[in-house]
């Protein structure tokens, strides 16, 4: 599912990249960024870390012209009143006024990283943004550092998100990256995968690997069967015989054939 979201025959309109301290989603967001420069015609890049000029490096000088840079972690909270970029900003003025009047261009925005937003601005107005910003490009693709947030902010932020990947330890030795995918259709389908994957040295996703949930049953929530009937006082199975006998019992609500012509027979009176 990563290998198909990362090259586009996956759609996803809003994409969120969670990391933590152990698993970075850096090199991850390096990989979309890559993709992105040889599918669309321009991508712009939003830093509001100071390690996101590590991205400046990832892509082809080839192609490095169609990626545009915008550092808004200079200022971040626009404390010299000069910063064009900061928490403040409102992001999909700002793309707009980068791209001006792109005609039938394909526009990208990467966003490194929304948790300033989220630490200095109310949470539904980064989900406003992010959202608004979306229908003016045609991808947006957020890194969100977890290990900042509380759990109710991040269930905002994946609400308003079309994929969610969360970036996990690996459980096996074989593979340096693992994501838990969560993909939602255009159709309405939802999509929930585990991948482990390595990164080449041109930031390619290779050897993805789907990681299959065992679920191991605990030996003490096995309870055996009991029998309800097992240390009563009284029996309550019958035998053979009083099982006919049961059967040859007529309860007063019974009709036999005698009975229920005498009773045709007042009725007919």
């Amino acid at each position: 599912m990563i290998g198909d979201l990362v090259n586009g025959r996956e759609k996803s309109s809003i994409l969120l990249v969670k990391d933590f301290a152990d698993a970075s989603g850096r090199p991850v967001l390096a990989c979309f960024l890559v993709s992105l420069a040889q599918r669309f015609d321009e991508v712009h890049v939003i830093c509001f870390d100071s390690r996101s000029r590590d991205l400046l490096h990832v892509v082809n000088p080839n192609i490095s012209p169609r990626v545009k840079f915008h550092d808004g972690s200079r200022d971040l909270l626009n404390w010299n009143k000069r910063s064009q970029l900061h928490v403040d900003t409102d992001l999909s003025k700002f793309v707009q006024s980068q791209i001006g009047c792109h005609g039938n261009k394909k526009i990208a925005v990467v966003i490194d990283s929304i948790s300033p937003l989220i630490l200095h601005r109310p949470v539904p107005y980064t989900c406003q943004t992010i959202n608004r910003l979306s229908t003016n490009v045609e991808q947006v693709i957020c890194l969100l550092h977890s290990d900042l947030h509380d759990k109710h902010s991040m269930s905002m932020i994946e609400h308003v998100s079309s994929s969610v990947l969360t970036m996990e330890i690996p459980d096996s030795g074989d593979s340096i990256f693992c994501c838990n995918t969560l993909h939602k259709k255009p159709s309405g389908k939802i999509i929930k995968i585990r991948e482990h994957f390595n990164l080449t040295n041109t930031f390619e996703i290779v050897e993805i690997k789907e990681v299959k949930s065992t679920v191991i049953p605990n030996k003490s929530d096995q309870t055996e069967q009991v029998n309800p009937a097992a240390n009563l006082t009284f029996n309550l199975s019958l035998s053979e015989k009083e099982i006919k006998d049961r059967s040859n019992v007529k309860l007063p609500y019974m009709y036999n054939e005698q009975r229920q012509e005498e009773t045709l027979l007042k009725v007919c009176r």
